[in-house]
């Protein structure tokens, strides 16, 4: 770890330290230095990581500590959080001041009263230091907006930014799902800090969030010939985005059609739709952290799943041949449908369901679910962070031309999707839903033991 240490800084650390966070591929994070066994120093956390230094940098360089100095001036309430902060900060440094350290008074007394990295208990000195001290404590104003303003490792070639040094235990762990109209690449890694988007669960090692996300639509379930070339293609993409990445593939699966007409790739494994659709709720309820009574409804191409639990408990489960594909094709509609046609399509969700007891908060998850929440919002780019948790009004229709660059190759099949959706929640009494961009893979990250 020493070696580490000294390649991702350039040179051998002064005085005593310890590595007191590690970053998702196991590099030393943030080092806590003593003050002065070996070299007098005021700062406790340093940050190590060679990638956030310079992301840090670059917002220091933007002028990012003068907007603080400028901001302190006037927040009442970001300047008492900061000066609880630099308190805290020196507090904790003066615990390993011993009574007999070989220490002038005048340095004595700068460890002892000074703030975060030697400044004074007002002000911003070095945001660097800030964030270290917050992925540490969790207890820094400064450091948490400057956690919020950068994407951490969010490079697939990040690992390969750090200087060469021996093999990491510690690995991402990355997901693929192969379905009837997408297949899609989940890499996540845990980190001490929650970043900003959906936690799929955390645990005591800490938070599992998405570093890597990507989705390339097949239309496997209304093209198969087409459909299984662009999944290899996918595929073997995803299989070099894992590598790149260092990260280590759990497992990758195959739904939908792919259960009826088998897929010859051997980094897949056929599931059946209990298993997804155990997975998918699983998903969805922990990254939205809901323990009361849930529906979750899981629509794809070929097929629709319907969950109902509570907790981690699974008390219904059923499938329905109600994927926006096979609704077309069941019906013969034309593309895009028309208003009678889509009549048709509720009446056929109507009947298939009319037995089924749908109770609890109602969940939508799936492209179709995600794509529309980001209609509402009227967001010119997908933002996850801002579509997990969306509370979807389905009574309002979106309109359907002119789609931002990110839904149009949904535009064939979200009228039919919406239509399935809006029908669903009325058979459950509900004309909105709250929505996950968070479903099966994140289920499989949250059942697998590492």
């Amino acid at each position: 770890m020493q070696e580490r240490v000294k390649a991702q800084l350039g040179r051998k650390p002064q005085g005593c330290y310890q590595v007191q966070q590690l970053c998702p591929w196991g590099y030393p994070l943030v080092l806590k230095t003593h003050p002065y066994k070996g070299a007098i120093s005021p700062t406790l956390y340093w940050l190590a990581c060679p990638y956030l230094v310079k992301a840090v940098s670059s917002l220091e360089a933007e002028g990012l500590i003068g907007y603080y100095t400028k901001r302190l001036s006037v927040d009442k309430k970001l300047n008492k959080a900061l000066l609880t902060a630099h308190k805290n900060y020196a507090k904790e440094r003066s615990s390993y001041i011993e009574e007999d350290a070989p220490l002038s008074d005048k340095v004595k007394k700068k460890l002892v009263e000074s703030g975060i990295g030697g400044s004074e208990l007002q002000g911003v000195k070095c945001l660097h230091m800030h964030l270290a001290h917050f992925l540490c404590t969790g207890q820094n104003p400064i450091g948490e907006e400057v956690w919020s303003m950068i994407s951490p490792w969010q490079e697939t070639l990040c690992p390969q930014n750090c200087p060469p040094i021996p093999p990491l235990n510690k690995k991402p762990k990355a997901v693929i799902d192969v379905g009837s109209n997408t297949c899609r690449l989940l890499i996540a890694a845990s980190y001490p800090r929650p970043l900003p988007g959906p936690v799929l669960n955390h645990d005591q090692t800490g938070f599992w969030q998405a570093i890597y996300q990507e989705t390339t639509t097949t239309e496997a379930g209304n093209n198969l010939l087409i459909g299984k070339q662009k999944t290899k293609e996918a595929l073997e993409r995803y299989l070099q985005v894992i590598s790149r990445s260092g990260a280590e593939l759990v497992l990758g699966v195959a739904t939908g059609i792919w259960r009826r007409e088998g897929i010859c790739e051997s980094s897949l494994k056929v599931i059946s739709g209990d298993l997804e659709a155990k997975y998918s709720f699983l998903g969805a309820t922990n990254s939205l952290s809901l323990q009361d009574q849930v529906t979750v409804v899981d629509l794809g191409g070929d097929s629709m799943e319907i969950i109902t639990g509570q907790g981690e408990k699974i008390q219904s489960l059923k499938s329905f041949q109600l994927g926006f594909w096979s609704v077309a094709k069941t019906l013969d509609l034309k593309i895009p449908p028309t208003i009678d046609e889509l009549l048709l399509v509720e009446q056929l969700v109507k009947d298939q369901l009319k037995t089924s007891k749908l109770t609890g908060k109602l969940v939508f998850i799936g492209g179709t679910a995600t794509t529309l929440a980001g209609l509402a919002l009227g967001l010119k780019d997908y933002d996850s962070n801002k579509i997990h948790g969306y509370h979807l009004d389905l009574k309002k229709q979106p309109n359907f031309s002119n789609l931002p660059y990110w839904a149009k190759e949904r535009e064939k099949n979200l009228p039919i999707g919406y239509q399935i959706l809006k029908t669903t929640a009325e058979c459950a009494g509900e004309n909105s839903a709250f929505i996950s961009d968070i479903g099966l893979m994140g289920g499989i990250l949250t059942l697998k033991n590492w």
